[in-house]
């Protein structure tokens, strides 16, 4: 298959507002280049004003394309730089495996792409022993590891789950978020995605960690209407999704059968909208919150 290869350098504070279009376009893939190539240590950081995005489009959506270069020189004028480029799968996979190198994510766990599991990369980097692996192939899926919602919510799971408890997790795109429940203890995983390529993602990326024969997880294409929902209890419900994806689907949420909501994915100026949504469908109170570059973690108990 082919795709147009976006190359995009752009000024960090302009990022929220491209991925919510790259989100609302459904291109066929985008990560953000780490430029460490080295595993971080809990102090560090990157500090750049600039950052690098590679955005993948089917070769004929010429429109999402057009849309791209819209959203650039209006918010940004002159001050970005987009090179393009048609290539092959395979060159896709080659572009993101030379970026996407080892990194912790949260206090407990150290992000490792699948295809590093056993090179010299990892004989030559020790990872401490309180850290554990999650082993990764993001593939055209959502969810590196990289973006604010992410960090949030595994920050988050490391310190609430509690072993043997059942979680389902919503827009599970790569499965990285039911992989960080079964490393901090949950036994019955249900993973839902509307796309068929998160689905296998999902899978694929489940079997690369060393957790499988011991925890209950199931992935299914589909929405929060999915039958296999009304079906089963959870300890905890998980939704790494944008507000507006939430709001549509508010009544669906408040019939999960969860007195447990993690919510992610909500820009810091829905806030007061996203606490009223859940006031008035869910019952309940928040419980605790956490903000990150202007993206809120939501917790939410009824």
């Amino acid at each position: 298959m082919k795709y147009i290869e976006l190359k995009v350098n752009l000024l960090k504070t302009l990022t929220d507002g491209l991925f919510e279009l790259l989100d609302s376009l459904n291109v066929e893939g985008y990560y953000e280049i780490l430029f460490d190539s080295s595993v971080p240590k809990k102090s560090e950081q990157i500090i750049r004003d600039d950052t690098h995005i590679y955005v993948y489009l089917n070769e004929e959506d010429l429109k999402s394309e057009l849309s791209i270069l819209i959203f650039l020189k209006s918010s940004s004028a002159d001050k970005y730089f987009l090179e393009r480029r048609s290539i092959e799968t395979q060159d896709y996979e080659a572009s993101y495996k030379e970026f996407y190198k080892p990194f912790l994510i949260g206090e407990k766990l150290l992000l490792i792409p699948s295809w590093e599991k056993n090179s010299d990369y990892l004989k030559n980097n020790s990872i401490e022993k309180d850290i554990k692996p999650l082993y990764l192939n993001p593939g055209l899926a959502f969810g590196t590891g990289h973006h604010e919602t992410t960090k949030l919510m595994i920050r988050r799971l490391e310190v609430i789950i509690k072993k043997g408890e059942s979680v389902l997790d919503v827009g599970t795109g790569s499965g990285i978020l039911s992989i960080a429940a079964g490393l901090c203890g949950a036994s019955k995983i249900l993973a839902i995605d509307i796309d068929p390529n998160s689905v296998r993602s999902a899978e694929t990326n489940w079997k690369e960690n060393e957790i499988i024969s011991s925890i209950d997880f199931t992935v299914k294409e589909g929405g929060f209407d999915h039958p296999e929902i009304a079906n089963r209890n959870f300890s905890l419900a998980l939704a790494n999704i944008t507000f507006a994806v939430i709001s549509g689907n508010i009544a669906e949420i408040s019939k999960i059968k969860t007195p447990h909501f993690l919510f992610s994915g909500i820009i810091f100026e829905k806030k007061g909208s996203a606490i009223e949504l859940f006031k008035r469908n869910l019952g309940g109170n928040m419980v605790y919150l956490e903000e990150l570059n202007e993206w809120l973690l939501i917790e939410w108990v009824r």
